[in-house]
């Protein structure tokens, strides 16, 4: 049931969306590497969409293996810089459109994304971005995304905020059992080697 996080996401089942929790960003980066490697090591077209730099993302994937430029110009590999969402409210319709034509366009039913990752979109910082949060999982990503036929994991950092995730009564311990039961799968990636990933269903 339980597996190490590399493992995990080397062997995903097509149409799963996965959840990634993470403290270490290195770490994070090594596991959705891996996932974006294998995907590309079996000729799967896979799209990667962060707040990052475009040509950082491009250092970063070339340093631990992916062949960049040869999967970039093959548009096997498709990297895509997006603004952080603090809320999701009508100031943000310009960056959710924008994500929604980097995922949905121009693809077909037939020709979609195999592999998908959203890193780092979304500020959890207060109670009201909590809620927003979960709002535009519920309403954009939940509805919307799910009938991608391709593989996601979306990510969220929780490095600061660990010990209040222990109380389920609070709000960042109710968020995450909320996020939970909206995934298939979760990987909870704490320090470098010391990480555990299921399946929810």
């Amino acid at each position: 049931m339980f597996e190490q996080p590399l493992n995990f996401v080397r062997k995903i089942k097509q149409g799963k969306h996965i959840v990634l929790f993470y403290e270490e960003l290195e770490y994070a980066r090594m596991i959705l590497f891996e996932f974006i490697k294998s995907g590309l090591s079996h000729r799967e077209q896979c799209i990667y969409i962060s707040e990052e730099d475009v040509e950082a993302v491009k250092r970063e994937m070339s340093d631990s293996g992916i062949e960049t430029n040869r999967f970039t110009k093959s548009q096997l590999l498709q990297i895509h810089q997006i603004p952080a969402l603090a809320e999701y409210s009508r100031s943000t319709q310009i960056g959710l459109q924008r994500l929604a034509q980097m995922i949905m366009h121009p693809w077909t039913n037939e020709d979609q994304p195999d592999r998908l990752v959203l890193r780092c979109i979304y500020s959890i910082k207060t109670e009201q971005q909590i809620k927003s949060n979960l709002k535009w999982e519920y309403d954009y990503r939940s509805k919307d995304l799910k009938s991608l036929r391709g593989t996601m994991i979306c990510t969220y950092p929780i490095n600061n905020i660990v010990s209040t995730i222990l109380d389920s009564r609070g709000d960042y311990g109710k968020w995450m059992n909320d996020l939970i039961g909206i995934y298939d799968g979760v990987i909870f990636a704490r320090k470098f080697w010391k990480g555990v990933a299921f399946e929810l269903n």
